[in-house]
């Protein structure tokens, strides 16, 4: 009797143990399937947008209501185009579009109020001395219009924008960002269907694959866009910058004949943690990332390893060492910010090819809610086979206050229904003059 009772304690233990086992072998499966795993890279992928969009921002207490007038100044020349714009008249159009670049003096200023629900974009440009455009765009009372100087004598009214009406005293622009970037996350990753899904082994890992055609590349655009339109939120927020967002809709054409783009996830296959991620084109070029204690990056072409980047990082900084297919140093990367300060340094240098590339933005004199200054500075020098192919800056310096009062009169404005061109079809108009008298 008592032999049997130990052997009934025992059958219930290792039945228990198995039961444990069982549903612990079921919650493993479950959190290493396919969709459970394309799902977590897709929103992993949403969650890191966020984190770079407001990677660098400095808070200063003049996010909503502003008045920022902004001076931009290009300094660009090319030794390749001047060398070979007696050859042809295509390059001498792009020696002269630089020359004429370097002597363009840009300014625009900026005016948002949102208390009063008010917003200013006055677009300046002289060359030599001598006006090339002037454009303002404005919204005011829940109606947006247009003024292009020398070609509509009055402003346009272009009927009405809900820029405002996703900002309230609640809402930042900031927040309506991050909301829609979030929003997508978890809308492709709720629309990622069975049938894009494949799961195989290699290498002792489990791979998750992802492969959209073109059709499933329209069918899945537009499944997310049918969502954030169904948001009142993000509908809202997308309406205020397209107000034909209502309308939008994602067409083969818009492809561009990109082919089926696949995205490969290997994941341990006994822990379920993510060693890499893949994408790759129909034409086996793509990205693979390694998810280890030091990050790698891959760049491929036609299935050819070209450029593979060593990563390391602090809360602070990021640092790359760029080595090509065979291994070979040729470059380096940094990226690092500080709360007033955003600094991108970066070279390549092959046997044919020298790049350096730099970018800092910085913001200074802050007086928060009350006025700030802020410098951009991208500095480019590209060459080939010791033959510059472009070189100098954009600079682009800033005065930012709290001073929001736009004094602009519309009561003049003309219905942009009863024009025969459309604001769309008019500032196009100016873009290509712009670009006519930058050729000369």
């Amino acid at each position: 009797m008592e032999n049997k009772k130990k052997k009934t304690k025992i059958v219930i233990i290792v039945l228990v143990v198995a039961i444990i086992l069982l549903a612990g072998g079921i919650t493993i499966s479950y959190l290493t399937s396919a969709k459970y795993v394309a799902k977590k890279a897709v929103k992993l992928m949403s969650e890191n947008a966020v984190e770079l969009a407001n990677s660098g921002k400095t808070e200063t207490g003049l996010e909503e209501n502003f008045n920022t007038t902004s001076t931009i100044k290009v300094n660009l020349q090319s030794d390749y185009f001047q060398a070979l714009q007696a050859l042809s008249p295509d390059y001498q159009i792009l020696s002269n579009i630089l020359r004429n670049l370097s002597g363009v003096e840009t300014q625009v200023t900026t005016i948002q109020d949102q208390k009063n629900k008010k917003m200013l974009v006055n677009f300046d440009s002289k060359l030599a001395g001598e006006e090339l455009a002037s454009v303002k765009y404005l919204v005011d009372n829940a109606t947006e219009y247009y003024f292009i100087n020398g070609t509509t004598e009055n402003y346009i009214n272009n009927g009405n924008n809900g820029y405002f009406e996703a900002l309230s005293s609640a809402t930042t622009t900031q927040e309506n960002t991050e909301y829609i970037i979030k929003k997508i996350g978890t809308s492709a990753a709720n629309n990622i269907k069975d049938e894009y899904l494949s799961e195989s082994y290699e290498d002792g890992n489990k791979k998750v694959t992802i492969t959209l055609t073109e059709d499933n590349m329209v069918e899945f655009f537009n499944n997310i866009i049918d969502e954030l339109k169904e948001d009142s939120r993000a509908n809202k927020i997308m309406t205020g910058y397209d107000k034909d967002f209502g309308k939008e809709k994602i067409t083969k054409d818009d492809l561009h004949n990109i082919g089926t783009v696949t995205m490969n996830i290997y994941i341990d296959k006994f822990f379920g943690t993510v060693k890499k991620y893949e994408m790759t084109t129909s034409d086996n070029s793509g990205i693979t990332y390694y998810e280890e204690e030091n990050k790698t990056l891959e760049l491929r072409m036609n299935n050819e390893l070209i450029a593979k980047l060593d990563i390391t990082t602090t809360d602070d900084k990021i640092d790359a060492k760029i080595t090509d297919g065979n291994g070979a140093s040729i470059g380096s990367l940094s990226i690092s910010k500080t709360s007033t300060n955003y600094d991108v340094i970066a070279n390549i240098t092959t046997s044919t090819l020298t790049a350096n590339f730099g970018y800092n933005s910085q913001i200074t004199n802050l007086k928060k809610g009350n006025s700030y200054d802020s410098s951009t500075t991208v500095s480019l020098d590209v060459s080939a086979n010791n033959v510059s192919l472009i070189n100098g800056t954009i600079e682009v310096t800033s005065t930012t206050t709290s001073d929001t009062t736009i004094n602009e009169d519309v009561s003049n404005s003309v219905l942009a229904s009863t024009m025969t061109t459309s604001p769309t079809e008019l500032i196009f108009q100016k873009v290509m003059e712009v670009m006519n008298r930058l050729a000369v």
